[in-house]
């Protein structure tokens, strides 16, 4: 098994996912999408965030290549889409993805259908976000999560998946993003030092979960 982690920032990773994986003896390399670099032999895609917005592939061509690579294989391979990877999935099937209402910090969203990647959440949960696009969904797309403000968080189309929240976070991630963001509180830090644990625990779940997708699907 290898697992393909589409960077579109050099700052946004895997963070905690990484950890897991190096536990669990999981392969998976980086692909620097952002300074140019193109890889497509993966068993699996985790499409990772970003500042720029899907409307801006113009000014940032690696996105197409990413909504490409999305049609291409959506059918195909499991892909996981975070934040901004959520939205290059709603935009590779055509879907509007818009500036809306900025969501930064702790945010409760519901779980209102039942999906493999997420089987063992609770139906709601606090996550961290760090957003200010949402995005329509695709056609024939189940949604998995919403949010009390901004409604499309999470949803399957074939064998994509996106979240809008960041599951990946560590409470390092956080202090680093939030020190180096003008204008972003710093009572996040100490308001995420109590919510972190059920935050990994949450992102555990997903990455066993999406193992065994990658497994299953491969008959690995």
């Amino acid at each position: 098994m290898k697992i393909l982690a589409i960077k579109n920032h050099r700052a946004e990773g895997l963070g905690y996912i990484e950890e897991l994986f190096a536990q669990k003896g999981v392969e998976y390399e980086y692909v620097e999408a952002w300074n140019g670099e193109r890889k497509e032999d993966g068993d699996a895609y985790i499409i990772l965030g970003g500042p720029m917005g899907v409307y801006e592939a113009e000014k940032y061509p690696f996105l197409k290549w990413e909504m490409e690579l999305i049609r291409r294989e959506a059918e195909r391979k499991p892909i996981l889409g975070i934040c901004l990877g959520a939205q290059l999935i709603a935009g590779a099937f055509g879907k509007r993805v818009y500036p809306f209402k900025k969501e930064i910090g702790w945010f409760h969203v519901n779980r209102v259908d039942d999906d493999p990647l997420f089987g063992g959440f609770p139906e709601r949960i606090e996550v961290f976000q760090w957003h200010g696009d949402t995005f329509d969904l695709p056609d024939g797309a189940r949604l998995i999560f919403t949010g009390d403000e901004v409604r499309n968080q999470g949803f399957r189309t074939g064998e994509a998946v996106g979240i809008q929240f960041h599951l990946e976070m560590t409470l390092e991630l956080i202090e680093k993003w939030v020190k180096t963001t003008e204008g972003v509180p710093e009572s996040i830090i100490d308001e995420s030092a109590d919510k972190i644990e059920e935050h990994n625990r949450l992102c555990e779940i997903m990455v066993d979960n999406f193992i065994r997708e990658v497994e299953q699907k491969h008959n690995l």
